[in-house]
């Protein structure tokens, strides 16, 4: 990511293997907030970054239990949630959702998730720079756009962002 990525003003994260545990919290009824990924956005939320949850769902998924059992639920500006949105990645209207909810210009709008088509890939056609959460690397086969990242767990984002 260029020198410019210091211009980053908001965060869009997905959830599930993003910001999430791999495991079903069964009082939850869906993964918890994995505590290292809580204490990264607090850091980001602290340096005055806009967070966003923009997330695809299923009808059972609320995202904001786990969020409040994790302390961190005040932290998100707007949760866009697939399911009550009627609206998924990689529709593009899902991404102008985000970016108007961002409020920021597209260039200054990160988007992290572990998925690569609808968490690099189309968030870079919109403009926006892009994190791919993977602990494993790339898999055979992707290759990042110019504008991506490719980091090994959320928790590297404040210091990368710091860095840059």
């Amino acid at each position: 990511m260029p020198k410019a990525a210091s211009t980053i003003r908001a965060v869009a994260l997905d959830y599930g293997g993003t910001i999430s545990l791999d495991r079903i919290d069964h009082q939850l009824r869906e993964k918890p907030v994995d505590p290292a990924a809580a204490t990264a956005l607090r850091a980001l939320y602290e340096r005055g970054i806009t967070l966003l949850l923009a997330s695809n769902t299923l009808p059972c998924e609320m995202r904001w239990p786990a969020l409040q059992q994790a302390g961190i639920d005040g932290l998100f500006r707007v949760a866009l949630l697939s399911y009550p949105l009627g609206v998924r990645k990689p529709d593009p209207l899902f991404y102008d959702l985000v970016l108007a909810s961002a409020g920021y210009p597209a260039h200054q709008v990160l988007f992290v998730g572990d998925n690569f088509e609808r968490d690099v890939a189309a968030p870079i056609v919109h403009g926006m720079r892009a994190a791919l959460v993977r602990s494993h690397g790339l898999r055979p086969g992707e290759a990042l756009p110019d504008g991506a990242l490719l980091i090994s767990h959320v928790s590297d984002l404040p210091d990368l962002l710091e860095d840059m």
